[in-house]
């Protein structure tokens, strides 16, 4: 019986090593879900801490950072990329005292895509301030473009009890600053990770396409 005990033991003493040297699983990424602007802002905790997938074009001013839907542009969410920056329009911002949910974090993707976003937002920054100053000595390429694209994200988005209290809200009512983006203004956010299939139109051209026919 001893014998038998003995000549077990080695082989059970080479199989430890390597049961503990096996490496653990690669943990899958986060699938993302489809949505839309006008869903999110209609519902902002039902997508809150989520990775989804969501198509709009990026409206951006001195205090402000928005993705909005050509679908439903009065609901728009605060817009933020991965890595904390804003685009280049937005100089000065107060955000607000809502929190985003750190369990699921984003890493912003800088690839080729993400170049093109922040090539056209930069050139609509320099389009902007043509208004701004006085008129310079050469012409300078004063346009500006919507630039569309998909974006994949964390959205934050605050309590469904919040939301109504501020959809019950009139524009007169002093803001809480308990959502998202400048002064807390907004109920929900997107903090991107990556972009896809970025598409810039001259706003010039959108104006004239929106003319009515007399």
């Amino acid at each position: 019986m001893n014998r038998v005990l003995l000549a077990i033991f080695p082989l059970f003493a080479l199989a430890v090593p390597v049961a503990y040297g096996q490496k653990p699983a690669a943990k899958k990424p986060a699938e993302s879900v489809e949505t839309t602007v006008c869903k999110i802002f209609d519902d902002p905790s039902a997508h809150s801490n989520k990775l989804m997938k969501v198509r709009g074009y990026v409206k951006v001013s001195f205090e402000y950072s928005l993705l909005m839907d050509e679908h439903c542009p009065e609901k728009q969410i605060w817009f933020a990329f991965g890595d904390g920056s804003v685009p280049p329009q937005v100089l000065a911002y107060v955000n607000g005292r809502r929190n985003a949910p750190a369990s699921l974090t984003v890493t912003l993707v800088k690839d080729k895509e993400y170049a093109e976003l922040t090539r056209y937002l930069e050139l609509s920054a320099k389009g902007a301030a043509c208004a701004d100053g006085p008129p310079p000595e050469s012409l300078p390429d004063c346009t500006t473009y919507r630039v569309t694209a998909t974006f994949t994200g964390r959205v934050d988005g605050v309590s469904r009890e919040l939301h109504a209290a501020h959809m019950r809200q009139s524009q007169f009512d002093h803001p809480d600053g308990k959502g998202f983006g400048h002064m807390g203004l907004f109920d929900a956010q997107i903090v991107v990770r990556n972009v896809e299939d970025v598409v810039a139109v001259d706003e010039a051209d959108l104006h004239v396409n929106t003319k009515p026919e007399r």
